[in-house]
Order: C-alpha cells, then sequence, then structure tokens
C-alpha cells in the first residue's frame, strides 16, 4: 500500500515511491530480500526507523506467538495465514516482462525462449512448468482470490522491446500529474537523479520489470455444430491444414454435434483418423440434444475445469467457433498467430474477457486502441458490441460468473419469441436474439470487448457455409 502526501516536496516523495532515495536504498533492498511476506509495505508519513521497528516487533510477536499463547491465551492476528504460506508448495507462475511504449507506440516484447515454450506445451501441467527462470522472491500467499495454492513467481525476462508506430494507446494531452509525469525510462537514467542509485539496488530495471499480472493460460477450442454435416467437414480440415490446434497449443478440441446424424459421426470418425492422435479431440452431443452458444460455451468451460490440463483456478479461455469459420488462405494474419493468440491471453488479465477474433461492427468512433504484446486491438463496451456466435476467446471464469445463470434461465421469455417455430424447439433460446433485446444482462454492462480487425494482412477468420 503507498499512501501519497500531496503537499509534500516532489522530488523527495517521487523517489520514496519509485526506489527510496539514496539514504535507505540498502536498507529497503534488504527489507525486500528477506522480508518472510515477500512483500514491501511503504507509507510516507512514517520514518524508516518506524518502519524497521515495526517489522522487527512483528518478528518478535510471531516468534514467542506459541509460547505466549499457551500460557496467557494471546493471540497474534496477521492479515494473512502465513503458516499454511509455509507448509504449501507454491505453485510456479512464470512471467516476462513489461514492455514500456510512449503514446501511440505499440509495444513488442521479444519473449524469452524459454517463456515461449511454456506457452507452446501441450498437455499443460499448470503445477509442473519446469522452464527455468529467475526467482523474484516474490511468493503469494493463498487466497479465496488467487486460489488455494501460493504462487511462487519466476521471471523470464525478455530479451528486447520494440516500440513501432501504428495502432497504440493514446493520450491526448500529457498528465499534468506532479508524480505521473515523471513516469518514464529517461528520467530514471538521468546522471544526477536521485532515484538512479536507489535502482542500482534493485534486482529489477526498468527495462525488466516482471509482468506479475500476465500469465500463460490453457486454451480450449470449442466447435458448434448444428446440421450442417458439409460445412464442419470443410472446416476442420481447413484448420487441419492451417495447424490452428497444434499452433494455438490447444489443450482440447471439443466438437458439440446438436442433433447428432449419422453422417456426422462419419465424418468425425474420418477426421479423426487423419488427425491421427496428433491432437486430443472430445466429440459431445446426441440425437436430441441442441444447445444454443450460450449453453455450448458455458459446457466448454465446465469440461476445461475438470481436463488435466485446467488452470488450477479455472483461469480457462474457450476458443469458440462455430462450423462455417474457415481460415482463409491468402491471409496475412497466419503468419504471427501466435503472436495473436499470446496477445489475447495478456488481454484477458489485463480487463478484456471477450477477445473477438473478428473486426468490429460498431462506430468506430466509440472504440479505443489496446495495443497488447505488438498486437493492435480495438476495444469497446458490451454495449456497443452484441454478437457472441464470431470467433472469440473467452475467459470462463468471467463467463460462468456472469453470462451462466442467465443461460440456465428456464422461463418462456428465453424462448426467444412467440411463434411457434420456436416454441417447437423445445425451449430453444437464439442466443443472439436474447443479448440484443435485453432479456440477458448485455446491452446495459461496461465489459471490455477486443476485436482483432482486418489490418495487417486481411480478417484471421471468414464465414463459409457449404450446407445449404
Amino acid at each position: 500500500m503507498v499512501v501519497l502526501n500531496r503537499h509534500a516536496k516532489v522530488e523527495e516523495e517521487y523517489c520514496g515511491l519509485l526506489g527510496g532515495g539514496s539514504n535507505n536504498a540498502s536498507i529497503k533492498s534488504a527489507s525486500m530480500r528477506h522480508a518472510p511476506f515477500n512483500a514491501y509495505v511503504r507509507d510516507s508519513r512514517f520514518s524508516t526507523a518506524i518502519l524497521v521497528c515495526g517489522v522487527f516487533l512483528l518478528g518478535v510477536l510471531y516468534g514467542s506467538h506459541s509460547s505466549s499463547n499457551s500460557s496467557n491465551n494471546a493471540m497474534t492476528t496477521f492479515p494473512f495465514n502465513v503458516a499454511a504460506t509455509l507448509k504449501s508448495t507454491p505453485r510456479d507462475v512464470h512471467v516476462g516482462s513489461m514492455c514500456r511504449c510512449g503514446s501511440q507506440k505499440v509495444p513488442m516484447p521479444d519473449v524469452n525462449k524459454e517463456l515461449l515454450s511454456i506457452y507452446h506445451q501441450v498437455p499443460k501441467n499448470p503445477l509442473d512448468m519446469s522452464a527455468g527462470g529467475q526467482d523474484t522472491r516474490v511468493i503469494q500467499p493463498p487466497s479465496k482470490a488467487t486460489g488455494s495454492d501460493p504462487k511462487r513467481f519466476l521471471h523470464h525476462p525478455v530479451e528486447g522491446c520494440q516500440c513501432f508506430d501504428g495502432d497504440g494507446r493514446i493520450m491526448p494531452e500529457p498528465t499534468s500529474d506532479q508524480f505521473m509525469s515523471k513516469l518514464s525510462r529517461d528520467y530514471f537514467l538521468r546522471p544526477n537523479n536521485q532515484c538512479h542509485e536507489a535502482e542500482a539496488e534493485s534486482q529489477f530495471n526498468w527495462d525488466q520489470m516482471p509482468d506479475f499480472g500476465v500469465e500463460d493460460l490453457p486454451i480450449f477450442v470449442g466447435v458448434l455444430s448444428y446440421e450442417s454435416p458439409l460445412s464442419l467437414n470443410n472446416t476442420l480440415h481447413n484448420w487441419l491444414k492451417h495447424d490452428l490446434f497444434h499452433r494455438i497449443a490447444a489443450q482440447d478440441v471439443m466438437v458439440q454435434l446438436n442433433h447428432r446424424s449419422q453422417e456426422d459421426e462419419e465424418i468425425m470418425y474420418d477426421f479423426e483418423k487423419k488427425l491421427n492422435n496428433r491432437h486430443p479431440m472430445t466429440i459431445l452431443g446426441d440425437e436430441e440434444e441442441n444447445l444454443h452458444p450460450g449453453l455450448a460455451i458455458s459446457n466448454f468451460c465446465r469440461r476445461a475445469e475438470q481436463h488435466p490440463s485446467s488452470h488450477p483456478n479455472g483461469e480457462n479461455l474457450v476458443l469458440f467457433l462455430e462450423k462455417d469459420w474457415i481460415i482463409p488462405d491468402g491471409t496475412g494474419k497466419l503468419f504471427y498467430l501466435e503472436s495473436i493468440f499470446r496477445s489475447a491471453i495478456a488481454l484477458s488479465q489485463r480487463g478484456v474477457p471477450y477477445v473477438s477474433l473478428r473486426s468490429s461492427q460498431v462506430d468506430g468512433s466509440k472504440a479505443w486502441r489496446c495495443p497488447a504484446e505488438g498486437i493492435g486491438w480495438r476495444c469497446t463496451t458490451a454495449h456497443q458490441h452484441r454478437w457472441t456466435n464470431h470467433p472469440v476467446l473467452i475467459s470462463c471464469n468471467w463467463f460462468l460468473r456472469y453470462l451462466e445463470p442467465f443461460v440456465l434461465l428456464n422461463d418462456p421469455i428465453m424462448y426467444c419469441g412467440s411463434s411457434a417455430v420456436h416454441r417447437k424447439r423445445d425451449g430453444y433460446c437464439d442466443w443472439e436474439e436474447a443479448l440484443q433485446d435485453g432479456r440477458v444482462a448485455w446491452t446495459n454492462s461496461q465489459w471490455v470487448m477486443a476485436h482483432l480487425g482486418n489490418t495487417g494482412g486481411g480478417p484471421l477468420f471468414v464465414h463459409h457455409e457449404v450446407d445449404k
């Protein structure tokens, strides 16, 4: 926690915020490296001496806790369960470095090869990723929010960071904030900068700060098909031709066959023979089942949670594809397909739970630039984007938390219309219609959606229906 006194001297406060100043840099560096919780608390209202004394007293209290508790029933309360943290085996979380660029620049990190190998693992074992990395000395205690295992962060420094002109973030006016205006690499590297010595004492510097908020997440492919065996056959072979499943490291390919037919069975049998166990595949559905996209996504996410490659906390991603979205042969995006999905994984952990792999169909003036990992995206809010049957990478923990209750709503209002056609479909709901007319809490929500767009080599997916 950082508490800032805006009336204090700017230079003194700013150096305290970012590095601690030259006088107490060694004290702070030592406390960061030897603190039992690997956490550092700074409050600018207190002196360093008081802070050190406070840490010392906490250590004394903790060391005498067991004996004093038995003698006089005294109890020391900590902000988290220290004992559980020390006894449990931490889960290794491999992270890269922040790639920092200025206004209207797109950051492109040269990702560490060890980290790339983790992203490409199939199958994944999130509890055992032995791929090196530098110990950051940060062990995050378990919690209901972050999972039952402690997290030990391992850093894979980027091999370089490039800043390209393009669809970068836009800052219309320079900030006038007395602290934020100084956040730059140039400020840290000024020869006479008071903060420079403090930065040298740290194990990290401006160019290699770990990106603790972004880790590798498993991707599962969910395919939905309804009485379209020819389109399904054409699309599956198209994806195989372009090596989609392998290149995005899909942990499983789940195919939901609504009103499953004999022709569906034959097509899937022949395709699995051609696949020759090169990639895991799960066939779902029966003659009666007819899941709308909402139910299908819910089913894919819940099956992903039960998969051996599932993220320990359920932070899985589902690439949702209907049976007639193919990759065009001439698209330039094939050359950097892996980068697109690494970027989408990063977006999903930076507040964007829904990443559309199609261009935006909303008013361009309402979208903003939101680049990630070298890929330029356009972001909008949910009420400007309503289509969920386009190719999309969805954060499962977000979908299950906010949209699944509407998916499970068994009410005549969700039959999507009063016509006899809908009534004869055994309660089938047109999920797209439900999103647009207000039955699902979508149009009045502020969830952030990202769109890939057609620039940089054309569209990644195009619609191609074979069954008519």
